[in-house]
C-alpha cells in the first residue's frame, strides 16, 4: 500500500482529481465494508419494526402511515445499496487502478457514491426510531362509485336494502338474472346508497368482482386491500395466512360484502369471510346469473331481476337517444318506440341500441334499424361486439354440449313462442339427443332435468300466465343463440331459420345445403318447389305455413332427416311419392293438415318413434296394419282426429267406435306416450280393461257415444297418466258418474260438497289438469269435477241443458270448511253457449289459482261464486259481454268494487278459437 500510494496520488493529480475527491479513492474498500455493516444494522432495525407492526396488527391494529413509508423506503434503499456493493467488490478484485485515467475516473465515482450512501443509510436508521407503529383500524365505509341514471331498480334495492338493516336472520341475499339485465348496476346502486344514506351502519364495506375465473385468492387480495393490509407484506401470505388475516379483521365486525358476478359456489370461510350471524349482523349480497348459485351460496332471500316493463324501458330508451333527436323530426318518435320494442326490455340493449341511434336524424334511417333488428340483430351497432358476446357468457358456462346444443334448439321458434316442455323434449329425442338413455323415461328424465338448468341459467323462462308446463326464450336470449349458429358465433351448428316473416315462398334451394336444422315457422309459404339437396339436414320445421302442395321429388335427397312437423298446414291434403323415402325419419307432426288418408305405405317409416295427428277433423282412413307396423313408436296423439264416421269398415282401423285402432296400438310394446279417441262405450270398455293403454295415455276424447244417457268414469278414476279429459258430441248424455271413492267402504253417497271433500280419499284423477266439456246437449252438471284435485282448465261448450257446475253445496257454514281444496288449482275458467246456467256453485269459493274466467252466451248466469277474496293475488282477467257484466249481481257493492277492474268487455269466440283454447290442440 505503500508503493501504491504514491501512485494513486500522482494519477489523481493527472486525471484532475484535486483536494478531498481523492479520498473517495484512497478509502473505497473501507467505506464499502462501513457501508456493508450499516446495512446490516438497517435491515435489522427493519426486521424488529417488522415484527412490532405484525404483533400490533395481529390486534387488529393498523400500521400508521410514517411507518408504511420508513419501511417502504428502507426495502428500496436495501435494494439500492446492494448494487452499490456489488460494483465496488467488483472493482477491488480487478486491482487495475494503476495509472489508467479512466479506472480512476470510474473508481472516484464509485467512492463518491459509496459515501452517499452511507450517509443514506446512516440518516434513515436515525429516523427509523418509532414509539408508535400502529393504530386502532378505522371503519372503511363504501366509497361511493360513478353510475349513471338508472330506471326501474329503486323497488329492488329497497328490498336489498331492507334485509341488509334488518336483523331478522336474513345474512346472505342473492340477485340473480340474465345477462345485461342490470345486476351489477343494482349492485353499485345498493352500493352507494350505503356510502351516502347508511353511512356509519357498518363497520365494513366491501366491494369484491368475482367474475366467471373464479380465484379465491384474487378474492382475498380485493378484500385484503380494503381491509388495508400492506401490500408489501400481504403479497408475500400463503392462501392460508391471507384466510387467517381476514378472518381475524372481520370475526367481530358489522360488515356488508358485495360480490359481483358469482358463476359458481365461492367458499366464505375459504376466503376467510365469517358467515353472518346474529352476533356479528353481517350481510352478503352477490349478483349471478344462476338461480342454482344462490342456493349453492346459502342465500336465504333471492331476489330475480328482471326486464324493464315498457314504461320504464322506453324511459331508459329515450335517455340514450336523447330528446333532441326524438324531436327532430315527427315520425322519428313514432318509430322509435318499435325500436325499443325490439330490445325487448333488456336495460343492455336499450342503452346500446339508443346510443346507437341518437345521431339518426330520418327517417329512413330508424325503418333500416327496425328492419335489421328483427332480421339480424347482430349486424346492429354493438350489438355483435358488446351485448351477445356478454350474453354468451352463459352458454359458455352451461356444463356439457348436449345442453348447449338442446338450448341452441329452442331458437328455432319465433319470438315469444311458449313451448310444452313435453313437445320440446320429445323434439329433442327424436333428433336423437338423448340416445345414450337405455329407457324412454330416463330420456324424459334428462330432458327436464336440462329445461330445469336452462331454466336456473335464466336462459329460458316461464311465465305465470301461461303456466309452469311452457318455456320461452327471452327475444334477446333468442337473437344471441341465433348469432351463436351464425357467421359471427361459434358456426358448431349450421341454422337456417327464418321465422314469422310472412314469406310467400321458400328460400332459395341452394340455401339449403349446408344446414343441420331448418325452420320457417309461422309464414304463408304454399308450395314448396324443387329437389333441394340437404345431406345434413336434421330439422325441416314448417309449422304454421299455408301449404298446399309439396313437390314429387322435393324429399328425394334428405336422407338423415329425423324430425319434420308439417302441421298446421290445413289445406295440405295428401303427402308426395318422395316422403316415403325419408327412412331416418324419428318424428313426424301432421296435426291440423287436411291429410284424409294416411297412405299404407307409412309402414316403410320403420324408425318413426313419434308420430302427431291430432286436431285432424277431416282424417278418416288409416289402413289396417298401418300403425301396428310402426314397431317403434313411443308416442302417437290422434287427440280429437277420425271424429267423422269411416269410409270402409274393413279396410279403415277408424271404423265403428276406433276399437281395432286400440287393438293396433296395444300391440306397440315401445310405446310411453298417448292421446287416443274412443267413440263408443264398447270402446271405452276396452280401453278402460287394457292396462297397457292406461299406462300410457295421458289424453283420451270421447265422443261420439250417440245412444248414451250415462257415461261411467269410475274406470279411469286410477289412471295416474290422465292429464286431459276432452267428452263432446254426446247427445243424450245425462249424466256422468264415478263411484265416489271413500276412506269407509259403508259410507252413504254424498249429497253436497261437504261430503265429498270429507270423504273423499285422494286417489282420484291425481294428474287431470284439463276437462273440455262440448255438445252434450243434456247434461246437466259436473258435480264429479270435484274429485279433480289438480284441473287448472275447464271449458264447458254448448251444453244446452246444463243448469249447475257444482250441485247445490249444502249448509254455508260446512261449506266454507270444506271448501278450501275445491278447484284450489283451477287457473282457467270457460263456458260459452250454455243458455240454461244458472249457477257455477252456489257459495263462494277462494279460487286461490284462478287468472282467467271467460263468460259468454250465458244469459242466466247472474252471480259469480266469488267474494272478497276469491282469486285474490291471482286473477287477471273476467272476459265477457259488457251486457251480461251488467245484470251481474254481488254479494255487496264491496265484492262488486273488487272485480271491477278485472273485467274486459270481449267478443265471444269463434268454434276455431274454442278449439285452440287448451295446451293440447297447439
Amino acid at each position: 500500500m505503500d508503493f501504491v500510494s504514491p501512485i494513486l496520488d500522482i494519477t489523481c493529480r493527472l486525471c484532475g482529481c484535486i483536494g478531498n475527491s481523492s479520498n473517495y479513492i484512497r478509502h473505497l474498500q473501507d467505506n464499502l465494508k462501513s457501508l456493508r455493516n450499516e446495512l446490516e444494522k438497517l435491515i435489522e432495525q427493519r426486521n424488529d419494526l417488522r415484527r412490532r407492526v405484525e404483533i400490533a396488527e395481529r390486534q387488529e391494529m393498523q400500521r400508521t402511515e410514517q411507518v408504511k413509508g420508513w419501511l417502504r423506503r428502507a426495502e428500496q434503499l436495501e435494494r439500492e445499496v446492494e448494487v452499490v456493493l456489488q460494483k465496488g467488490d467488483a472493482e477491488i478484485q480487478r486491482k487495475c487502478l494503476k495509472i489508467c485515467p479512466r479506472n480512476c475516473r470510474s473508481s472516484h465515482k464509485l467512492g463518491k457514491k459509496v459515501s452517499k450512501k452511507l450517509q443514506a443509510v446512516a440518516d434513515l436508521k436515525s429516523e427509523g426510531n418509532f414509539s408508535t407503529v400502529a393504530v386502532t383500524l378505522t371503519p372503511s365505509h363504501a366509497e361511493e362509485m360513478p353510475l349513471e341514471t338508472t330506471v326501474g331498480l329503486d323497488s329492488k334495492v329497497n328490498k336489498v336494502l331492507s334485509f341488509i338493516r334488518d336483523d331478522d336472520g336474513v345474512g346472505i341475499v342473492g340477485i340473480y338474472g340474465m345477462g345485461g339485465v342490470g345486476k351489477t348496476t343494482l349492485l353499485k346502486k345498493l352500493n352507494n346508497e350505503l356510502a351516502t344514506q347508511f353511512s356509519g351502519e357498518f363497520a365494513e364495506v366491501i366491494w369484491v368482482v368475482v367474475s366467471k375465473d373464479l380465484i379465491v385468492e384474487r378474492a382475498q387480495d380485493k378484500i385484503g386491500e380494503k381491509l388495508g393490509f400492506p401490500d408489501e407484506t400481504w403479497s408475500k401470505k400463503s392462501q392460508d395466512q391471507k384466510r387467517e388475516g381476514i378472518f381475524r379483521v372481520l370475526k367481530r365486525k358489522k360488515f356488508v360484502l358485495l360480490l359481483d358476478d358469482i358463476w359458481e359456489r365461492l367458499d366464505l370461510l375459504e376466503v376467510g369471510v365469517p358467515l353472518p350471524n346474529n352476533q356479528n349482523k353481517a350481510k352478503v349480497v352477490f349478483t349471478t346469473r344462476s338461480a342454482d348459485v344462490c342456493g349453492l351460496m346459502g342465500a336465504q332471500k333471492k331476489i330475480k331481476v328482471e326486464c324493464l316493463a315498457w314504461q320504464e324501458a322506453w324511459d331508459l330508451f329515450k335517455d340514450k337517444v336523447g330528446e333532441e333527436t326524438l324531436n327532430s323530426n315527427p315520425a322519428i318518435l313514432e318509430l322509435s318506440h318499435f325500436v325499443c320494442k325490439e330490445c325487448a326490455g333488456l336495460p343492455l340493449a336499450l342503452i346500446t341500441v339508443g346510443r346507437a341511434m341518437a345521431s339518426k336524424r330520418t327517417h329512413q334511417e330508424w325503418n333500416y334499424a327496425i328492419g335489421l333488428l328483427r332480421k339480424s340483430t347482430s349486424e346492429f351497432s354493438g350489438m355483435g361486439d358488446k351485448v351477445f358476446p356478454l350474453l354468451k357468457f352463459s352458454y359458455d358456462s352451461l356444463p356439457d354440449d348436449i345442453t348447449r346444443t338442446c338450448f341452441l334448439y329452442c331458437s328455432l321458434f319465433p319470438e315469444g313462442w311458449y313451448s310444452n316442455i313435453s313437445n320440446l323434449i320429445v323434439f329433442w329425442i327424436g333428433e336423437g339427443f338423448f340416445d345414450e338413455c337405455d329407457r324412454i323415461d330416463e330420456a324424459y328424465t334428462l330432458g327436464h332435468d336440462i329445461i330445469g338448468r336452462l331454466k336456473l341459467a335464466c336462459l329460458l323462462e316461464t311465465d305465470e300466465y301461461v303456466g309452469g308446463n311452457y318455456v320461452a326464450m327471452h327475444d334477446m336470449i333468442r337473437d344471441m343463440a341465433l348469432w351463436i349458429v351464425s357467421e359471427s358465433g361459434s358456426k358448431k351448428e349450421k341454422y337456417l331459420v327464418q321465422v314469422d316473416l310472412k314469406l310467400t315462398a321458400a328460400p332459395a334451394n341452394s340455401k339449403w345445403g349446408d344446414a343441420e336444422r331448418i325452420s320457417l315457422i309461422r309464414n304463408s309459404i304454399e308450395e314448396l318447389s324443387g329437389t333441394p339437396r340437404c345431406p345434413n339436414l336434421l330439422t325441416l320445421n314448417l309449422r304454421f305455413n299455408a301449404l298446399r302442395t309439396i313437390a314429387d321429388s322435393f324429399f328425394q335427397f334428405m336422407p338423415v332427416l329425423k324430425v319434420l312437423d308439417l302441421s298446421s298446414n290445413k289445406n295440405l291434403t295428401h303427402l308426395p311419392e318422395s316422403f316415403f323415402t325419408l327412412v331416418s325419419l324419428q318424428h313426424l307432426d301432421l296435426s291440423k293438415t287436411g291429410i284424409r288418408e294416411l297412405p299404407i305405405e307409412f309402414k316403410l317409416l320403420v324408425k318413426l318413434k313419434h308420430l302427431f295427428l291430432r286436431g285432424m277433423y277431416g282424417l278418416v282412413i288409416i289402413p289396417p296394419q298401418v300403425i301396428s307396423s310402426l314397431l317403434m313408436l313411443q308416442r302417437l296423439e290422434l287427440f280429437r282426429s277420425g271424429v267423422s264416421e269411416g269410409i270402409d269398415d274393413v279396410g279403415n282401423i277408424f271404423s265403428g267406435g276406433n276399437e281395432r285402432l286400440l287393438d293396433e296400438t296395444e300391440c306397440l310394446n315401445h310405446l310411453y306416450a298417448s292421446s287416443l279417441i274412443v267413440k263408443s262405450e264398447l270402446a271405452l270398455q276396452k280401453f278402460s280393461r287394457s292396462q297397457k293403454l292406461q299406462s300410457c295415455t295421458f289424453g283420451l276424447d270421447i265422443e261420439v257415444c250417440r245412444s248414451s244417457t250415462s257415461l261411467q268414469l269410475s274406470s279411469l278414476q286410477k289412471n295416474n297418466r290422465l292429464e286431459w279429459l276432452d267428452i263432446g258430441n254426446c247427445g243424450s248424455l245425462e249424466e256422468l258418474s264415478i263411484d265416489w271413492a271413500t276412506k269407509e267402504r259403508d259410507t252413504p253417497v254424498p249429497h253436497n260438497l261437504w261430503d265429498i271433500s270429507s270423504i273423499m280419499d285422494g286417489s282420484s284423477f291425481q294428474n287431470l289438469r284439463g276437462v273440455r266439456i262440448t255438445k252434450c246437449k243434456a247434461l246437466r252438471d259436473l258435480t264429479w269435477l270435484l274429485c279433480l284435485p289438480t284441473l287448472q282448465t275447464l271449458l264447458i261448450y254448448k251444453c244446452k241443458a246444463m243448469e249447475e257446475v257444482i250441485k247445490d253445496v249444502g249448509r254455508s257454514d260446512e261449506f266454507r270448511e270444506g271448501s278450501l281444496n275445491v278447484f284450489s288449482r283451477l287457473r282457467r275458467l270457460t263456458l260459452y253457449k250454455l243458455p240454461e246456467l244458472k249457477s257455477i256453485c252456489s257459495l263462494p269459493l277462494p279460487f286461490p289459482s284462478l287468472k282467467e274466467v271467460q263468460v259468454f252466451d250465458c244469459p242466466k248466469l247472474k252471480k259469480l261464486p266469488f267474494d272478497c277474496n276469491s282469486g285474490k293475488d291471482s286473477l287477471g282477467v273476467i272476459g265477457g259481454q259488457g251486457e251480461w257484466w251488467d245484470k251481474l249481481e254481488w254479494e255487496n257493492e264491496t265484492t262488486c268494487s273488487v272485480f271491477f277492474p278485472n273485467f274486459s268487455c270481449q267478443e265471444a269466440p269463434t268454434e276455431g278459437m274454442i278449439r285452440r283454447l287448451f295446451p293440447w290442440k297447439h
